[in-house]
């Protein structure tokens, strides 16, 4: 009897490198990420490292465009 089910959701707590690296990898395998992190312009930092990673992602073929 398996009760498996998929994961299709994630959270990230603190997006300092470490959790924004993991963020932008979750995405990349087509997951909803929700990130949460209580410095001032996490959010916007956040976006700014996924932006800048996704390139490389696509390169790598961690991209869900190129899956």
């Amino acid at each position: 009897m398996s009760h498996v089910k998929s994961v299709r959701q994630v959270a990230v707590i603190g997006t300092g490198v470490i959790g924004a690296s993991w963020a932008a990898l979750f995405l990349a395998k087509g997951l909803d990420v929700v990130a949460t992190d209580i410095a001032p312009n996490a959010e916007a930092s956040l976006r700014k490292f996924v932006y800048a990673v996704w390139p490389t992602l696509e390169r790598l073929g961690r991209s869900v465009t190129n899956s």
